[in-house]
């Protein structure tokens, strides 16, 4: 009895990745009709645990449900974008300034090692790549700085915000900028220096948060709400 349930479990999580992945990456588009069963046939996989990664992903509101019609990738819903985004900054500043108390050389050398790598992909123009990159540059300075469950609450609330970026860096990615950065942030941690650390992070967040022109770019891709009609359009 508990053998299939596991193996039901694990089959769910399987789906619940996989789609989850394409959602964020935008590979799965916001607004396109996804079908239960072609999902499952394709990861050939039974209709109970594609069904409940489906309703996981709609409890992360990626997936919207509506019954007798179908389920379809959610809109990406700006008001979510500003709040996870917030959320992620400020807290970010609150580990930097411990970062910069505790930081061994030894942590800022592998923090330099990161950057290196990020370098040595620089001109790949694979922005998943380069995303990945990035995430683990600051989860490693909320891991160093003994947060890692800081970190996974707020990975929770960001689902909004990572397809957002990753829609900006497809199509405003300056790589270079972003290493130069992250170069400065490990600088003002040397220095341990937390006013500079603030001011480099949240230059950081604030260099990526084009609204308007993806919300030009791609009208579609966005839900309606009050704080997305107030926004002016270039």
């Amino acid at each position: 009895m508990n053998q299939p349930q596991q193996r039901q479990g694990s089959s769910r999580d399987y789906v619940y990745d996989i789609v989850k992945k394409n959602i964020l990456s935008l590979k799965l588009e916001p607004g396109t009709m996804i079908s239960e069963k072609e999902i499952g046939d394709k990861l050939e996989v039974s209709r109970t645990p594609t069904r409940e990664a489906f309703i996981k992903l709609a409890e992360e509101d990626l997936i919207v449900i509506y019954p007798q019609k179908g389920s379809f990738i959610s809109l990406i819903d700006i008001d979510q974008v500003e709040e996870a985004r917030f959320v992620r900054e400020n807290m970010e500043v609150a580990v930097l300034k411990i970062a910069c108390d505790t930081f061994t050389e030894r942590d800022i050398a592998d923090m330099e090692a990161l950057i290196a790598e990020q370098r040595i992909y620089s001109g790949h123009n694979n922005y998943e790549k380069m995303h990945d990159l990035d995430e683990l540059f600051h989860e490693t300075i909320f891991n160093k700085c003994h947060k890692q469950r800081t970190w996974s609450v707020i990975q929770q609330m960001l689902a909004h915000y990572k397809r957002f970026r990753n829609l900006l860096l497809a199509v405003y990615f300056d790589w270079e900028t972003i290493i130069a950065q992250h170069t400065r942030i490990v600088e003002s941690i040397r220095l341990r220096d937390p006013i500079m650390a603030e001011q480099e992070l949240r230059q950081h967040v604030k260099s990526r948060f084009e609204k308007a022109e993806l919300l030009e770019k791609y009208p579609n891709y966005f839900k309606k709400t009050d704080s997305l009609s107030s926004i002016t359009l270039k």
